[in-house]
């Protein structure tokens, strides 16, 4: 008799476990998923929070600012946005949920932008808060903004859901610079105390677009010192960062043969392997970078034949100087327009050579402007094609 009450005992207690174990759970129609954070600089100090959420599909086209959904001149948004100011990120968003009906989920939040006011005042308290928060996804991609971050969530592009989604897509194809929540957390700790952030504008939209659909896109990338915004690279510039970096993505590259005159060649995709090694001799610190790059020919805008050994060779020639210049104008600017370590040179001396960078640690703002930079670069372009002679060009024209 005992035994049949001791089962029956754990039965009961088995089912009300199974029964409540999902209590506290919340439904998808209790959440507003969160595509996009912005955060700008306010009056008074304050912070500026705007999302950009999802609106549920049933509800497509009514209600909320800001844009979404392609087509139909903006009458099929699919997000909204909503914005409130606080004195830091998270009085911002206590207050901004206190004006939604249903609770912020931000596991679908891939995308975090700071304006360009905020951004020269400084990111690190704002950062605070997306580290310790525990749902933002450290692999969400980070950006500057020129002007204001919000006017970036109200934009509905003709061809994604949400202009956070367009700008998720364009990094992840890999064509240019890009950065993570935890790459930008781990930089900002990293010796050089200096980084740069991919820098996005809003896209000229088309004259037969509607107000607002287009998309923002990214083009060069804002020097960071520390946590403060101190200028902004071109793109050409921030390429040859990503060179410097070994962070090459699957891009075309152009360069001119004999100053213009020659005409152009491009070539796609590039495989380049980059290594650098500090030297120091004496007082002169040193960084020696060796760079093999190699890429196939897209198209040639040249009279050269490519067949022809030492036609080729010269075309090798202009492909490695023009790696050259990128990457010397870049290191220029960081050095003296800048002074600002974004290739992260600190970390290097710190790893070969502990005793002397703790002596110059303290120092490195006046060390780096006066690291000698000297590159070993070997470029060749591996692949000419399925045409040999410049296509289209009469063969009396072409340079055999």
């Amino acid at each position: 008799m005992n035994m049949i009450r001791l089962v029956h005992a754990v039965s009961a207690v088995l089912v009300l476990t199974m029964t409540t174990g999902c209590w506290d759970r919340d439904e998808l129609n209790d959440l507003a998923l969160v595509t996009a954070l912005a955060l700008d600089q306010g009056k008074n100090n304050d912070i500026v929070t705007t999302i950009q959420f999802l609106l549920p599909r049933s509800q497509s086209g009514v209600g909320g600012t800001g844009g979404g959904g392609g087509g139909g001149g903006g009458m099929n948004k699919e997000t909204a946005v909503r914005t409130a100011s606080g004195v830091n990120v998270a009085d911002a968003l206590s207050k901004l949920q206190r004006r939604m009906p249903r609770k912020l989920f931000w596991g679908q939040c891939k995308i975090f932008i700071f304006g360009e006011e905020l951004a020269h005042k400084g990111i690190q308290e704002s950062l605070d808060l997306l580290s310790r928060h525990p749902q933002p996804r450290e692999r969400s991609f980070v950006f500057v903004s020129a002007g204001k971050a919000s006017d970036n969530l109200e934009l509905f592009p003709p061809l994604e859901r949400t202009s956070a989604e367009a700008l998720r897509k364009l990094s992840e194809m890999d064509i240019g610079y890009k950065l993570t929540l935890q790459q930008l957390n781990s930089k900002l700790v990293d010796d050089s105390e200096a980084l740069a952030i991919p820098y996005i504008h809003v896209l000229k939209k088309s004259k037969a677009a509607a107000p607002g659909q287009t998309i923002p896109y990214v083009y060069g990338s804002a020097v960071m010192k520390g946590d403060r915004m101190i200028g902004v690279m071109s793109e050409k510039v921030t390429r040859g960062m990503m060179w410097l970096n070994d962070d090459i993505g699957d891009y075309t590259i152009t360069f001119w043969m004999d100053g213009r005159s020659q005409g152009a060649i491009s070539l796609r995709p590039i495989v380049a392997h980059i290594k650098t090694t500090p030297l120091i001799q004496g007082d002169q610190w040193m960084i020696k970078v060796k760079v093999n790059v190699e890429g196939d020919m897209l198209q040639n805008g040249t009279a050269y034949n490519p067949v022809d050994p030492q036609l080729l060779a010269k075309m090798d020639k202009a492909f490695e100087k023009d790696v050259r210049d990128r990457i010397e104008l870049t290191v220029q600017q960081a050095q003296h327009k800048f002074n600002a370590d974004i290739f992260d040179f600190a970390k290097a001396f710190h790893r070969k050579y502990p005793k002397q960078w703790e002596k110059e640690k303290g120092n490195w703002d006046k060390r780096f402007p006066q690291v000698k930079v000297t590159m070993d670069i070997t470029a060749h372009i591996l692949r000419s094609g399925l045409i040999l002679a410049p296509d289209g060009m009469p063969h009396d024209e072409v340079i055999p």
